[in-house]
């Protein structure tokens, strides 16, 4: 009988055997006992190395296996069988102990053919999984590999601060089978404040004082303060106990999402640094002066707080005075980042002298120079610093790390974004990342590669592309990679699946997320674009600026878009089995994605030939004939939606009900979390009570418009900021119950929806 030996059943050990078990047990369906002695006769999995593992030394001296070649405290891994007389041994040994569970997830991806997405795992039905003829050394490209989550809300699926604990385990356990070892919580501070001065501030009830309405900005509770600590606590003791890495934030960490409690402010009256600009000027959102060591002091008090409740001294990690402007004058307020980064670090290094800092370039690509990067570089200690750039794949060519001074020269991280909010379809910058990331594999003094989404799982292809790059940047052209990805996840339906994906990349990447300093910006879903079209003033955006960029949009996507409608052809074909999950969810994230590249073309061309129509040059009926296909296209992606439960805010709502008990008013918030400038993006119910009345009304007045043969230029009517008033006070009024889809009704009807899509396709084509 094969069993699993552990040299005890405590920490990493014995998660590493209940592992071995479990996925053994539900590929088999035989179960294996986990034991700390041989007894001499049965077959073994040995699990650790000869540095924890006696069994595994005296293997070593008997000559019955080599001397293992993991290096010490990395995370090389090691898989070795042996033959011992008549027995079989499997040794699965990792340089620390996370390395361990990385061998254990490796040995079932290389022989039972299993693998590890964030949303399940593949485990195929064996009769028996061999442990002999293996030899296999495993070692990372880069040190650091991780994820960072962020404090957006509004559908359970895409934001972290929505996730139980049973979804953060799940979650923890999927970082570790992809071989990762860095995550971070972003998403506020939690109860740190009444820990950290628990004679000052109170644990509030659900309301937050200054919370902003129809906001993201609106951080009203949906559990008490005090569980999410508790969450938190959970949380972290779980993936500390895997030996994952999640640095502590040090110095200026007020931000939107963490903001100051009015008890500490009316107490301690902290004053604050100055700022010149609205943005973060509420005072619970306003950095403390500190200029003022007592304010400096409590900063890292919240900090040391944190490490003593919930983390560990083993990194740290700064957003300096991220996006603050302290004064006008660019040289004055640079000289207060400047200054804030070495006050920080002084503080830091009082009593963490050796301990890594991580330093955020989010800052660095908003508002600062080339040569100024290259400055704050020079004075940095490369021993014990790093410059975290999670931007290394914007598209500006100008201001990003190949020209900050620090390749070949200071140890940095280089960064896959996945921006913004409202965009939380399939995407990416696919062709830069492909040029970039050789830059940051062949250079030594690139030590990590990290993924910030600012939703979490946004998209699927990216989250597996990025941790396979993570330890082996070889993986890096997409075309290559794209085989392998649908191998793993479809099985016999990769065949089928292959085709799509690849005619849909061709236009998901088209259209990614762009640095703050380009200004070649487009909008990116439809609900961005019909934004931006009321947020940029009463001309409909039909500017000289805007229609340069609605040429280039057109220019960008003409060439590709023809293949949109045969896309939703091929998807409408697919058998989907009812309890394919994988099938069922990126059939929906394929369509949503082509049908805003197709809206992003048809308001490019809407734009262009209504501006055309005003001069003469373009017939009355092409532009409505466009006008009512792109308006097809809005109601066939709202039923589209409605066919999965991912893009429900009321199926959201619910789920954070079950989960614990929730802020009974918290409906309200959520709406305008979801529903806010910033933050629109795929949820069904914001297609019901607002995208489709608003495109609808906009549809009605560019019709009438042409129809009277008014060819005055494109500006709204008086009553039209009202009519969208109002349209947005409904929505609110509106109980998310009797918004809410029918899935059912929804899914039985997709394949119809996406050949109507496919038709509407053609007909913005023509």
């Amino acid at each position: 009988m094969l069993k699993i030996l552990v040299p005890k059943k405590q920490g990493v050990f014995r998660i590493a055997g209940e592992e071995f078990a479990a996925i053994w047990k539900k590929s088999t369906g035989e179960t294996l006992p986990v034991v700390t002695r041989d007894d001499g006769k049965s077959d073994l999995v040995v699990l650790g190395s000869d540095a924890v593992n006696a069994f595994a030394h005296a293997k070593i001296i008997e000559k019955v296996i080599p001397q293992f070649r993991i290096r010490t405290n990395m995370d090389d891994y090691q898989l070795i069988s042996a033959k011992d007389g008549k027995r079989n041994l499997l040794f699965i040994a990792g340089g620390r102990p996370r390395a361990l569970l990385y061998g254990v997830y490796h040995f079932f991806e290389s022989q039972a053919d299993c693998h590890y997405f964030w949303d399940g795992d593949v485990i195929p039905a064996h009769r028996k999984i061999r442990i002999s003829g293996i030899d296999i050394l495993e070692r990372p490209r880069f040190e650091y590999r991780g994820l960072r989550y962020f404090a957006h809300r509004s559908l359970n699926r895409f934001q972290a601060e929505h996730w139980d604990f049973p979804e953060w385990k799940r979650e923890i356990d999927w970082l570790l089978k992809r071989r990762l070892n860095f995550f971070m919580l972003r998403i506020g501070l939690d109860d740190l404040f009444q820990k950290a001065f628990p004679e000052i501030v109170r644990y509030p009830g659900y309301e937050v004082p200054e919370s902003k309405a129809r906001s993201y900005d609106d951080r009203n509770l949906f559990w008490s303060l005090k569980y999410r600590g508790e969450l938190r606590k959970k949380i972290l003791a779980y993936a500390r106990e895997r030996d994952l890495l999640h640095p502590e934030d040090v110095g200026t960490m007020t931000h939107w999402y963490s903001r100051t409690p009015y008890d500490f402010l009316n107490k301690v009256k902290p004053g604050f640094l100055p700022q010149a600009t609205a943005g973060y000027s509420e005072k619970t959102g306003l950095v403390w002066d500190i200029r003022k060591d007592a304010n400096l002091d409590n900063y890292f008090k919240l900090t040391e707080t944190h490490i003593r409740e919930y983390g560990a001294p083993e990194i740290f990690h700064t957003i300096g005075l991220a996006e603050r402007q302290c004064y006008t004058d660019h040289a004055s307020n640079h000289q207060m980042k400047l200054y804030t980064y070495r006050r920080i670090i002084a503080k830091l290094r009082e009593k963490y002298p050796l301990a890594p800092l991580l330093i955020g370039t989010w800052d660095f690509c908003m508002y600062w120079s080339n040569e100024e990067v290259r400055s704050l570089v020079e004075e940095l200690d490369p021993e014990h610093t790093l410059i975290f750039d999670y931007t290394s794949d914007t598209t500006d060519e100008i201001h990003n790390f190949t020209n900050w001074g620090i390749m070949g020269k200071f140890p940095w991280i280089f960064g896959i974004f996945h921006a913004y909010e409202p965009a939380n379809e399939i995407r990416g910058n696919y062709d830069i990342i492909e040029r970039r990331l050789p830059l940051a594999a062949a250079d030594p003094m690139c030590r990590g590669l990290v993924y910030w989404p600012e939703c979490s799982h946004t998209d699927t292809l990216m989250l597996d592309y990025m941790s396979a790059n993570a330890w082996n940047p070889a993986n890096g052209k997409l075309k290559d990679f794209l085989p392998g990805f649908c191998e793993r996840r479809y099985g016999k339906c990769a065949s089928v699946m292959l085709p799509v994906w690849e005619k849909a990349m061709t236009l998901a990447k088209l259209i990614g997320w762009f640095g703050p300093q380009d200004h070649t910006d487009l909008p990116c879903s439809f609900s961005d674009m019909l934004f931006r079209i009321r947020l940029d003033g009463p001309s409909f955006n039909l500017s000289d600026d805007m229609l340069d960029k609605l040429r280039r949009q057109y220019r960008l996507l003409d060439p590709e878009i023809g293949g949109a409608p045969e896309i939703f052809r091929l998807l409408a074909a697919l058998k989907v089995p009812e309890d394919s999950v994988f099938l069922r969810r990126d059939r929906i994230d394929l369509a949503r994605t082509i049908v805003s590249r197709v809206q992003s073309y048809a308001f490019a061309k809407l734009g262009l030939s209504m501006e055309a129509w005003r001069g003469k040059k373009c017939a009355s009926g092409k532009v409505l004939n466009l006008l009512q296909a792109l308006l097809t296209t809005v109601e066939l992606e709202s039923a589209l939606l409605d066919a999965h439960e991912d893009y429900s805010l009321h199926d959201s709502l619910r789920l954070l009900e079950q989960k614990h008990r929730t802020n009974p008013d918290f409906e309200r918030t959520l709406k305008g979390n979801a529903e806010n400038s910033y933050c629109r993006s795929y949820i069904s119910e914001l297609f019901r009570g607002v995208y489709l009345p608003e495109m609808r009304a906009l549809s009605e007045w560019i019709a009438g418009k042409i129809r009277s043969g008014d060819r005055s230029e494109w500006r709204f009517p008086a009553d039209f900021d009202a009519r969208e008033k109002a349209i947005q006070d409904k929505f609110y009024a509106t109980p998310l119950s009797e918004l809410a889809p029918d899935h059912e009704k929804a899914a039985r009807a997709l394949s119809s929806t996406l050949k109507q899509l496919s038709a509407a396709a053609e007909q913005i084509l023509s």
